[in-house]
């Protein structure tokens, strides 16, 4: 897996965070450095967090030792994640729920919404976490560049929905599932050219 892989679905795992973080700019009347700066610690804590549960979960013997006897199928396995993570992403930004967003002025920090937020953005991640477990890669470098990705991603979230409302929301969702979907091509072309 190449560094342009790992950079690609970071980008496109932190573009859910960022769809979030434009919902969140839009109902704020201004932006507060300490709320600003607690929320980009909390998602960004999640969606690390979730990534090394999923890889952790990948590693566990029961589920590594059935994953063992198609170790040399490992790309194709990770086609297989990361096309489901793709489509799901896709698919969740079409919901009729997520159509209709309901702007209202939230200024302070909702610390049980927030943790529910980043439960609902993280779980792309672990599945992620749980896809690079079997890919030839230094895990680290992959969790450095989600971690980075998310903490910008919340950070510009917040000012382009404060400066433009949370309308383009769920077109960065189904562009994050996107980019997704072309490593997921490309491990898939991959693989098949192993076999």
């Amino acid at each position: 897996m190449g560094v342009w892989q790992v950079i690609v679905i970071s980008i496109g795992l932190s573009l859910d965070v960022f769809a979030y973080g434009l919902y969140k700019g839009a109902m704020v009347s201004e932006i507060k450095t300490s709320n600003l700066m607690k929320m980009v610690g909390m998602v960004t804590g999640f969606q690390m967090g979730m990534l090394f549960l999923g890889n952790l979960i990948a590693k566990i013997p029961a589920i590594a030792s059935a994953c063992g006897s198609v170790r040399n199928f490992w790309t194709l396995l990770s086609a297989v994640v990361f096309l489901g993570l793709g489509v799901s992403m896709i698919l969740k930004s079409f919901r009729e729920k997520y159509k209709t967003i309901d702007e209202k002025r939230e200024d302070g920090l909702n610390y049980r919404r927030l943790v529910f937020w980043c439960l609902i953005t993280s779980i792309d991640a672990l599945v992620a976490g749980f896809g690079f477990s079997f890919l030839s890669l230094v895990f680290w470098g992959a969790e450095l560049a989600v971690g980075v990705f998310t903490a910008v991603s919340v950070i510009v979230g917040v000012i382009v929905g404060y400066l433009l409302g949370c309308g383009p929301m769920n077109k960065f969702v189904t562009m994050g599932g996107c980019m997704v979907l072309i490593s997921a091509v490309d491990f898939l072309i991959r693989g098949l050219q192993m076999v």
